[in-house]
């Protein structure tokens, strides 16, 4: 592996590569999440950071779009991704298609399960994406190695670079820990030698934090027929970075964070969010706020005026204040000897102008397009799938291109880190083997689904009267790949279905029964025959011997 100084070299480039988007953030963070502001700026643990914002609406708007994002891409209320492979024929077995669900079922225990954290971490991931337009979510096992266990880290603690394809492959990520800490944490025979002798030193050293750093970055050298973590394809190299003493070195088989980047520009690795656009607006709203409230304050309680030596005790404001007044000096104004300064601002076009910058950010958040549409009992069916088709053309983009890099690598990342712990049961014999795939199923996806199904119900319409009068069109259909699709795109569990060999032995039963009913209806109708025809013999017989006797 690459020598210490190296690696300590490529940390600083890496910093310096970030450092233009430092002050960027932290004026976005300022006002639109001053509790995260620490980018170029220091602050102690409980200060208070809202001195100078003055309009909540930023933030809202901030937070109701991180909230968007978890129940567009990843609803804890919904199953959000299945498990699939490419060979469509595989899925024709129940056998795999129940496996694939309960491979499922076990992932979303373990991805939910209280102690992994995950729909904590998740939301603050959420929030810098919004924000900053960049997340990191950590997904690992717990120290444990029982369960999963995510966490986030601050854009400012982290640094990326893309490879030849322009997907990250590589993160640093900066931690700050006391000697203490650190030796609670790697092992005191492990950190560097400064760092090690603020053990014994003064009170203030014993107090000072160090900087530890680690690298997760491709393994170029790996030889991989060897086995270990030191041979895996990406390594990780932890750092004492104050005594440039290298901890320790491991490695992992894929990438372990998850790096959901909003949009980029071409050049740049960091990208911009949605604030990035809100920003300009967000500072002028505080400003325009600030002067409302100066000038609404100033309307209620106005500033005042008194004559020179007409008051003889002071002015009191107060309710049920009293103020002594020189009646000589009230005589000679022929007037109240006190008044309040005329300063009537407009603040009704501060208002309007107030609000019109709130429904600016608002739309920069996506307000106006987030929210699903809602069906209504006044709507036609037409109209449904209009209103859907039109919001899937404008949050389609937006939303879709964070399930590669967010939620795709989370789901393979979990698969992969589950497998490798023998967290699922063997497979079908017909899936060993075979790469798993995953897709998503989030309320956007689920809209699609519902358009493609609502277009078989277009077309089942446009047919009915051609097909009322001749039903063989009907064989142009594959009516029973239909309704095994059905269910899936209305997220019903696969175990709710039978199989395609339950289904053939029933219609199998029916069909026999049928026969059977059918042979047994021939037969009744055949004896029925017999007995009718038995008693027009019977009733001939009798006419003819009434006949003779007659003769």
């Amino acid at each position: 592996m690459t020598q210490v100084k190296d690696l300590l070299d490529r940390y600083h480039a890496d910093l310096s590569a970030r450092s233009p988007w430092m002050q960027f953030w932290q004026r976005i963070y300022d006002i639109h999440a001053p509790n995260r502001a620490d980018f170029t700026e220091d602050h102690s643990p409980g200060q208070t950071r809202t001195q100078e914002v003055y309009d909540a609406t930023p933030r809202l708007a901030a937070r109701a779009l991180a909230t968007a994002l978890d129940g567009l891409l990843k609803a804890k209320s919904s199953r959000w991704f299945w498990l699939t492979v490419k060979d469509r024929k595989l899925l024709e077995s129940h056998e795999i298609q129940l496996y694939l669900e309960l491979k499922r079922e076990l992932m979303w225990q373990a991805v939910y399960d209280v102690s992994a954290r995950f729909a904590q971490r998740s939301s603050e991931v959420d929030l810098d994406l919004v924000l900053a337009g960049i997340g990191y979510l950590w997904i690992g096992m717990n120290s444990n190695k029982t369960g999963l266990a995510f966490k986030s880290f601050h854009p400012s603690t982290a640094t990326i670079r893309e490879n030849a394809d322009g997907v990250v492959d590589s993160s640093t990520l900066t931690v700050q820990y006391t000697a203490r800490q650190a030796v609670q944490r790697f092992g005191v025979e492990k950190i560097g030698r400064r760092t090690r002798e603020a053990l014994t030193g003064t009170a203030p050293q014993k107090a000072k934090k160090f900087k530890f750093v680690q690298l997760i970055l491709p393994r170029d050298d790996r030889d991989a027929k060897k086995m270990g973590n030191l041979n895996m394809p990406f390594a990780s190299v932890w750092i004492d970075v104050d005594s440039e003493h290298k901890i320790s070195e491991s490695g992992f088989e894929e990438f372990p964070l998850a790096i959901p980047r909003w949009e980029t520009s071409p050049g740049d690795v960091y990208p911009r969010g949605p604030a990035a656009y809100s920003a300009p607006d967000a500072r002028t709203l505080n400003t325009i706020t600030k002067t409302l409230l100066v000038g609404g304050q100033m309307a209620v309680d106005p500033p005042k005026w008194v004559a020179a030596d007409g008051m003889l005790s002071p002015v009191r404001t107060f309710p049920g204040g009293l103020t002594v007044i020189d009646g000589e000096v009230a005589r000679e104004m022929k007037g109240p000897p006190i008044g309040q300064l005329d300063l009537a601002g407009n603040i009704p076009l501060g208002r309007e102008m107030q609000n019109d910058y709130r429904i600016q950010i608002e739309k920069a958040f996506f307000k106006d397009i987030f929210d699903l549409p809602q069906e209504g009992p006044e709507m036609t069916a037409t109209e449904i799938v209009a209103r859907k088709e039109q919001f899937l053309r404008n949050i389609g983009p937006v939303f879709g291109r964070l399930e590669a890099d967010y939620i795709g690598h989370i789901t393979m990342r979990v698969h992969n880190l589950m497998e490798r712990a023998g967290a699922f049961p063997p497979p079908p014999a017909d899936l060993e083997d075979v790469p798993i795939q995953f897709e998503y199923i989030s309320p956007i996806q689920q809209a699609k689904r519902q358009l493609d199904a609502a277009g078989f119900v277009r077309t089942m319409e446009i047919l009915g009267p051609i097909a009322s009068l001749k039903p063989e069109i009907m064989d142009n259909f594959d009516t029973d790949a239909v309704a095994r699709d059905a269910p899936e795109y209305a997220g019903m569990p696969q175990k709710w279905i039978m199989s395609q060999e339950e289904v053939d032995a029933t219609r199998q039963q029916r069909a026999e029964a049928q026969q059977a009913q059918q042979q047994l209806d021939a037969a009744e109708q055949g004896a029925s025959a017999i007995e009718k025809l038995g008693g027009a013999a019977a009733s001939a017989a009798s006419a003819g011997v009434s006949g003779d006797a007659a003769e």
